[in-house]
């Protein structure tokens, strides 16, 4: 019978199932020939909508808004018959103690929770030295190194659907340089003014680079402005269908000589390995939101002794970006 692993969350929309990709990829890569079914409890999941046709390469099955009980007397779930259930491993990537004893009624082997600082786990769970945790996947990992140790695969690209592919290369030319850029972001204090990617847009259009913007559905006035400025400008996710807004903005890395962005959803869906970014940060701290990846680079308003965005220099963005295209 083929050994199976059920992977327990509370949902994740966009960013964070983008953010966990990587998480997958290394189930898989540590566990081959497992079953991997991915649960939630009241959330949905983007990887059985926005990230379909992604997380398919890594998951086999998708239980989701399962909606756990944590009463003996009553059946684990409201909307799926789980009694029958049984896996080898349960993984829970969430710490919230009375969603972990529900989903602890689901049969296992093994059960690897860090909750309640790991008293429900079947293996013991060591302490984090919160001082040295640098990003917040690598509490998952530790975990998933209960299961099966491996060093992690920190050139991990994402897989991008060949038929989405083929539609891409119809829009960007081989022949010309492009330069991504991801003026938006969903709080004030993450965003750099908008005058200052129009500076940077003007800079590299002037050395001959074809620019390739990223806006969010919200962002129409931004829209008019940059387009006006920039004709020429490629907005990917306005010329191809049949394909999600992340999975285009994530399929167009792989053309791009280099991306700039905000600390954003959209710098999660730029964060691709296929391409080198630049992710801008004010108040928050960089380390703790960034993976550690060669690809992912930081600017953050903390190096200009501030906590404003708007402190970071234009010049010193410029020579960040010809630093990594030269």
């Amino acid at each position: 019978m083929q050994k199976s692993i059920l992977i327990f969350s509370n949902g994740e929309k966009i960013g964070d199932g983008i953010i966990k990709l990587p998480l997958l990829n290394e189930i898989r890569k540590r566990l081959p020939k497992y079953k991997i079914v991915w649960m939630t409890n009241k959330g949905s999941t983007v990887y059985n909508h926005q990230l379909k046709n992604i997380a398919k390469n890594y998951i086999d099955e998708i239980i989701e808004k399962a909606d756990l009980n944590i009463f003996f007397w009553k059946n684990i779930s409201n909307s799926y018959n789980l009694e029958d259930l049984k896996f080898d491993y349960i993984f829970d990537t969430q710490k919230a103690v009375l969603r972990t004893i529900a989903l602890k009624r689901i049969k296992c082997l093994k059960f690897i929770s860090s909750s309640a600082s790991g008293i429900l786990s079947d293996i013991k769970i060591k302490k984090a030295n919160n001082e040295q945790r640098k990003y917040y996947l690598e509490d998952l990992y530790d975990l998933l190194n209960l299961i099966k140790t491996d060093d992690i695969q920190k050139d991990f690209e994402i897989p991008i659907p060949q038929e989405l592919e083929n539609r891409l290369y119809n829009i960007f030319d081989k022949q010309n340089k492009y330069i991504g850029i991801a003026p938006g972001a969903g709080e004030k204090n993450k965003i750099w003014p908008l005058e200052n990617f129009i500076s940077i847009a003007d800079y590299y259009q002037n050395k001959s680079y074809k620019i390739v913007f990223f806006l969010g559905p919200q962002e129409t006035d931004i829209k008019t402005k940059l387009m006006n400025r920039f004709p020429d400008a490629i907005l990917p996710e306005e010329k191809i269908s049949n394909f999600t807004g992340p999975e285009i903005v994530m399929g167009s890395t792989k053309f791009l000589s280099c991306a700039l962005s905000n600390d954003s959803g959209v710098s999660h869906m730029l964060s691709t390995n296929l391409c080198p970014l630049i992710k801008l940060f004010g108040p928050k701290e960089a380390k703790k939101f960034t993976p550690v990846n060669k690809n992912i680079h930081t600017l953050s308003a903390k190096q200009f002794n501030s906590n404003k965005i708007e402190s970071i220099e234009i010049e010193k963005v410029i020579e960040k970006i010809n630093d990594i295209l030269d």
